[in-house]
């Protein structure tokens, strides 16, 4: 009962209490006085403790109000999202196929998980192109960025992904600018073209549940002295394998649209083939055959082992053939080798002549800049501190200006 409806009860019992009171008073006069008095005390004694009782009741119903209001103002907000991408550890998930409970190690105590987390807005088979960022830098310098540009800017109906890669929590992180320059490129190039996509993606989901899953988990290639670069080898036939599409090294530019050749590799030599460049339909079997050979051929102390030299070996087993000049589209049932011209037009020993002054009266392109060549191979891990001077005549810089005009006009005028 509330406070309120016990003072109206205290109120009709006093008026019943009254009334009887009248008939006893005319009755018994002598103690007619006597009983008055002492009914007036016995009201103000019940109005007393109903009051209080009210005051004590509300005051303690704001209370508990009061505090009820502090706790959920005061309790982590979770929504819908958090709760589905809450932080998971791979390396102890039980084995859907396994006979026994174990982890992708083989340990016995694991844990169930949920299925791993897909990509958006990747989609398979879709016009997809693919730079994938290893370094965890947070960004793109004007390099980079310049890669990424000349993709989209000579295939506009591409979707030109760059993936940045994070060795932890992908979901809860975000990418990581760690000076001006990294934040001024990726904005400029989302602001400029649509066909852009910037994806942070956490290493561990990327991996799950893929043939790559336990290499990635359960062995020490971490320790090698290549293993960034042989992280990255993986990731781009995993990514081929998973979605289909180009895949293009961060430091290849593009001079022209590349959607007319697909299902290939591009050769570096005359006897060698690159993965720098990279196309494969979603689900062709050279892709899945890289993404087997990978974990179980994996070499941590050879540089390119894991990248050319897998490549090669692929191609040898599916397309019958044991002489490299003998690859080609018919012999390989429609996956072709792309002569040496049409992404390494300098070879990758003369890779300073990028970085020479032409004489002025100069303006024209190269002479190497034939109708093959499809995008140049700028060969970073031998010219990145090889400094490019903006208002020079250096080959590359004209390449950036012609190729990436929104990032060559914010570069400094060094880079």
């Amino acid at each position: 009962m509330s406070p309120l409806s016990e003072s109206a009860v205290v109120c009709i019992f006093w008026k019943i209490w009254m009334s009887s009171l009248s008939s006893l008073c005319r009755r018994f006069r002598p103690m007619g006085h006597l009983l008055v008095i002492g009914c007036v005390l016995i009201y103000c004694a019940c109005s007393i403790i109903a009051l209080n009782r009210k005051v004590v009741s509300v005051w303690l119903t704001d209370r508990f109000v009061h505090h009820r209001q502090h706790r959920i103002l005061n309790r982590p907000i979770q929504t819908k999202s958090d709760a589905d991408h809450q932080p998971i550890d791979r390396r102890t998930c039980c084995l859907l196929s396994a006979h026994r409970p174990e982890d992708i190690c083989g340990r016995p105590n694991c844990t169930s998980c949920p299925s791993p987390r897909h990509l958006n807005p990747l989609k398979s088979d879709g016009p997809n192109a693919f730079f994938i960022e290893t370094s965890d830098s947070g960004g793109l310098n004007i390099r980079q960025a310049c890669a990424v540009e000349s993709l989209a800017f000579h295939n506009p109906n591409l979707t030109v992904n760059v993936l940045f890669m994070v060795d932890e929590d992908g979901h809860q992180k975000q990418i990581r600018n760690k000076n001006k320059v990294l934040a001024k490129t990726l904005e400029k190039l989302k602001s400029k073209y649509k066909n852009v996509e910037f994806i942070v993606a956490d290493l561990a989901e990327y991996m799950a549940g893929t043939s790559m899953e336990k290499w990635f988990h359960c062995t020490d290639w971490r320790t090698g002295p290549y293993h960034v670069s042989h992280l990255s080898d993986g990731l781009r036939f995993l990514t081929l394998n998973k979605y289909g599409g180009y895949y293009f090294d961060l430091d290849v530019i593009l001079v022209r649209p590349v959607t007319f050749y697909r299902n290939f590799l591009a050769a570096e030599s005359g006897s060698e083939f690159g993965s720098s460049v990279i196309h494969a339909d979603y689900g062709h079997p050279i892709m899945q055959l890289a993404v087997n050979d990978f974990p179980s051929n994996y070499n941590k102390n050879a540089w390119t082992h894991n990248g050319p030299d897998l490549l090669m070996r692929v191609m040898k087993t599916y397309c019958g053939e044991e002489n490299f000049n003998a690859i080609n589209y018919v012999s390989c049932r429609g996956f072709g080798a792309l002569p040496t011209s049409t992404f390494s037009p300098i070879h990758w020993s003369n890779w300073q002549s990028f970085f020479n002054q032409r004489p002025a009266n100069e303006t024209g392109a190269p002479s190497w800049i034939t109708n093959q060549v499809v995008g140049v191979h700028i060969w970073n891990k031998l010219s990145f501190n090889e400094t490019a001077y903006k208002n020079s005549t250096q080959e590359y810089v004209r390449l950036v200006r012609h190729n990436c005009p929104e990032i060559f006009s914010i570069a400094p005028e060094t880079f």
